[in-house]
């Protein structure tokens, strides 16, 4: 066919161009689809387009009752999905063949092919058609475009002539309004899903969903990182059996701030964690899922707990720094008096033993009253350079007569190597103390650990960590072991952890117990590397108030 012979029309353009293409109208053209893997990728490439197509093709499709063909393609002419299967063979071949290019350089004008190189919806009746096999054919056709306005597709629905009908054009341009406006939800929907993906992944708070009956369908970073989840499936691996978790799983309840204390994965730091659980239904697939959001409140819980305590021990500081002088000098004058009526004047051996015992009594109680003005005194650290390692071969060494009589074996595991900046009288003070408290622990023969390593989460920390297998402490005391005059000792006077946890909080520091009865005590202390700049900030503190 010549240019001088193609009709003139709303298609001539689309008629010149299938001449110089080549197409021969008179013959069906023996198009092969492109390959499997590539029409994979095209499928890959347009699977949004195709999500949001195929549920409005499949009800067009269910609903109309003349025979039909729906088609989908990429915008490219690549057909990606087609419905209908009640044209001749010969076309239907054409028109539902996965991979086939409806391009108007393999079949010339045609709505679908057109549609795409013009950019504009378009109907093709009988002859509009540039080959004549497609001459009985009523077809209509639509361009596609995602939301930002970029050509993605084209939909075609064809038809016989005799099924012809002015509304197909609009038919078809409002399936593919529908099929663009349906885009832009999935687009919206996506960027939403994405953000929130992101949320959840970089937020340093714990986050779960399991399904409505248990089992873990997602857990972010945060989570695995603080209960060490890997192999984690349901959510018993996670709470314990009557935890609020339980409750709102079994009975679909909602919770805020729900409070579990979980051991952090890989160390043996206790991490209070507040939980909010949040049912989330689905009505299109009537499923749920349950939501749990945690928050790390360990720091704020050791804050409120340390403000209490100090505030006791400032109310105790205020008692002690009146009375420990009143008691102290007439306790210094009968202590004196005692002597000096022991060695200079005559008595029975039994009222000897009496005077003895008066002043081993004297003594405690000027031990007493020299606890007092400790506390009652703020603990300001000497700083200087100290190799925190050798002070504890030291201290362990000075308390070998101790292990031996005690019948106890030492441990003494030392990874740490490096000075530190603190105030070594003041930790040689604090080593004794959880020493002998160790020692006391253990009734007939035991063992202590002691190790010092650098703390793996924060590395300008060292820790120092004194276990004993003794006789340990009940849950329900331990958070009154820092407690002034608490004690489980005959003899104690409750104020050695006390004073120790001051010291230790002075360098900037901090100190926790974990122990169980019948297996023994852990005492963790976690000391900067480097505490000048902790009693730096406090003297500038100090100069301003």
């Amino acid at each position: 066919m010549s240019l001088a012979n193609i009709p003139q029309g709303q298609f001539a353009r689309a008629w010149a161009r299938s001449v110089r293409y080549g197409v021969d109208p008179t013959k069906i053209p023996p198009a092969a689809p492109v390959r499997a893997d590539e029409l994979q990728r095209r499928l890959m490439a347009g699977r949004r387009l195709l999500e949001s197509a195929i549920p409005f093709i499949d009800h067009f499709y269910r609903t109309v009752e003349s025979e039909c063909v729906v088609a989908i393609c990429d915008a490219d002419g690549i057909l990606l999905a087609s419905r209908g299967e009640r044209l001749p063979d010969e076309l239907l071949l054409q028109h539902t063949t996965p991979g086939v290019s409806w391009h108007e350089r393999v079949f010339g004008s045609n709505a679908l092919g057109t549609s795409l190189a013009e950019d504009r919806p378009i109907h093709m009746v009988g002859e509009d058609h540039f080959i004549r096999e497609f001459h009985g054919m009523s077809c209509a056709a639509t361009p596609l475009h995602d939301p930002s306005g970029k050509l993605v597709g084209g939909l075609a629905i064809a038809a016989f002539k005799t099924e012809h009908s002015p509304y197909m054009l609009g038919t078809v341009m409002s399936i593919g309004h529908a099929i663009e406006q349906a885009m832009v939800l999935r687009t919206e929907h996506y960027r939403t899903l994405l953000l929130q993906q992101k949320i959840i992944e970089t937020t340093n708070n714990p986050i779960l969903i399991t399904d409505k009956n248990g089992y873990l369908l997602h857990l972010n970073d945060s989570a695995r990182d603080l209960c060490g989840m890997e192999q984690a499936v349901h959510l018993k691996d996670i709470f314990p059996e009557k935890s609020a978790a339980f409750v709102a799983l079994s009975q679909k309840r909602e919770f805020t701030d729900f409070l579990q204390v979980m051991n952090k994965s890989g160390c043996d730091k206790k991490q209070h964690i507040f939980w909010d659980a949040r049912w989330v239904d689905d009505p299109m697939s009537n499923q749920s899922t349950l939501l749990l959001c945690g928050r790390d409140m360990t720091k704020y819980v050791r804050l409120e707990r340390t403000m209490k305590q100090a505030e006791r021990l400032s109310t105790m500081g205020k008692f002690a720094a009146q009375i420990a002088h009143e008691i102290r000098n007439p306790v210094a004058v009968i202590k004196l008096a005692m002597q000096l009526m022991l060695t200079q004047e005559e008595f029975s051996e039994k009222s000897e033993k009496k005077g003895e015992m008066i002043l081993t009594e004297l003594r405690r109680i000027e031990e007493l009253v020299n606890h007092f003005l400790q506390i009652s005194k703020p603990q300001h650290p000497q700083i200087r350079e100290c190799n925190i390692v050798q002070l504890l071969r030291d201290t362990c060494a000075l308390m070998q007569g101790a292990f031996l009589q005690a019948n106890v074996q030492l441990m003494e595991r030392y990874e740490f190597e490096g000075g530190m900046f603190v105030d070594c009288d003041q930790l040689h003070q604090v080593f004794l103390n959880l020493l002998n408290n160790a020692i006391d622990a253990i009734s007939d023969g035991g063992q202590i650990e002691v190790v010092v390593k650098r703390d793996q989460e924060e590395p300008d920390f060292v820790v120092v960590r004194v276990s004993d297998t003794g006789q340990g402490i009940p849950e329900d005391r331990l958070q009154d072991i820092f407690e002034p005059f608490y004690t489980t000792k005959s003899k104690g006077t409750g104020l050695g952890l006390n004073n120790a946890k001051q010291i230790v909080e002075a360098h900037g520091g901090d100190m926790e117990v974990e122990s169980t009865v019948d297996h023994g005590t852990i005492i963790s202390i976690w000391l900067p590397i480097d505490a000048r700049k902790i009693s730096a900030g406090q003297d500038s503190r100090l100069s301003t108030e």
